[in-house]
């Protein structure tokens, strides 16, 4: 009796401790007035999450920047470079996020709210809080060229010759190449790559243009695209399945709290915001892909079922090695 009053009351302690570090969060995010938002979402998705917040929390008034993952690295490394410190909250996957995180660029926000999400998509440290949404792996193929029972089940079945000319492939899959290797191995995930150019896929550079590509016919099945861009075209009435091939590859995009921003609390409050069930829901709603449990997916079956395996943000210590051995096989 006495041991469960003591945790009763640990628990009380710990809520009565967590509103009042949100009523001082908010408090000072009050006072700062300004966010400024970096990130990699459609700018459709940025406007609608952006005023959704700024709705919630009228007294804060966000500035952003919307580019690819690529940009948003270099815009905040080159402001760094000139000791000029603009952005609050950034979005950015969790590969390019670590480039940040090594080079002393972020500071942590362990936000109660990422109690909810799965053990294997959260970062202890705080450092990269996950997840805003995910992206997950899968193979596509046209329904008019290809009927559900002879579509491949798995990764290893495009290796079969009856695939070969019939493949599209994004040109650039380094990052999914280094993730793969993490499950199946070194040996195993090369012998898959130079399988896939022996069957002489037809590469393409960008996975919406892949997916496409697949609806307009120019080649049966795709090697790996993004789950929900198929399911969204197939709703406009696009000839498109998925199959989740095991593994199911998913990629987090996350939400990081700048090491000199400006607006740090107003930064705390948004990441808290896009990440409570509220935010998620909205994010949700656009058709993203999200794994706080309890929200309704866009999507179910990207996520219902499926064994999801987390992208790790550690796979950026060894990303140039990863792309010169990926490049060296798909040329």
């Amino acid at each position: 009796m006495f041991a469960k009053t003591v945790v009763a009351g640990f628990i009380v302690l710990l809520s009565f401790l967590s509103a009042q570090v949100f009523a001082d969060t908010l408090s000072d995010a009050k006072k700062e007035g300004n966010l400024v938002f970096y990130g990699t979402m459609s700018s459709p998705d940025m406007i609608r999450v952006v005023q959704a917040f700024e709705t919630k929390y009228p007294f804060i008034k966000v500035q952003t920047f919307r580019a690819n993952s690529e940009r948003v690295l270099n815009k905040i490394l080159t402001e760094a470079r000139a000791s000029s410190y603009f952005v609050d909250a950034i979005n950015l996957d969790g590969i390019n996020g670590w480039v940040l995180r090594e080079k002393d660029m972020l500071q942590p926000h362990k936000s109660a709210e990422t109690e909810a999400y799965p053990e294997a998509f959260r970062d202890p440290t705080g450092l990269m809080p996950c997840c805003l949404y995910i992206v997950t792996n899968v193979i596509g193929y046209n329904t008019k060229l290809v009927s559900k029972k002879d579509a491949p089940k798995g990764f290893f079945d495009l290796l079969d010759p009856k695939w070969k000319g019939k493949l599209g492939m994004d040109a650039d899959e380094s990052e999914w190449f280094s993730a793969l290797m993490t499950v199946w191995g070194k040996e195993k995930t090369v012998d898959f790559f130079r399988g896939i150019m022996k069957q002489q896929a037809s590469l393409h550079r960008g996975h919406t243009l892949l997916a496409e590509l697949m609806a307009a016919g120019e080649f049966p099945v795709a090697v790996n695209v993004f789950g929900y861009r198929p399911l969204e075209m197939q709703r406009q009435g696009a000839p498109l399945e998925i199959v989740n091939a095991d593994p199911v590859m998913s990629r987090p995009w996350g939400v990081f709290l700048a090491k000199h921003a400006p607006h740090p609390n107003a930064g705390r409050l948004f990441i808290d915001y896009v990440l409570s069930v509220e935010g998620q829901k909205i994010i949700a709603s656009l058709g993203r892909t999200v794994v706080r449990p309890g929200v309704q997916q866009k999507f179910p079956r990207l996520v219902e079922g499926v064994k999801l395996v987390p992208v790790k943000a550690e796979l950026g210590k060894n990303r140039a090695e990863m792309s010169k051995l990926y490049y060296s096989i798909v040329k």
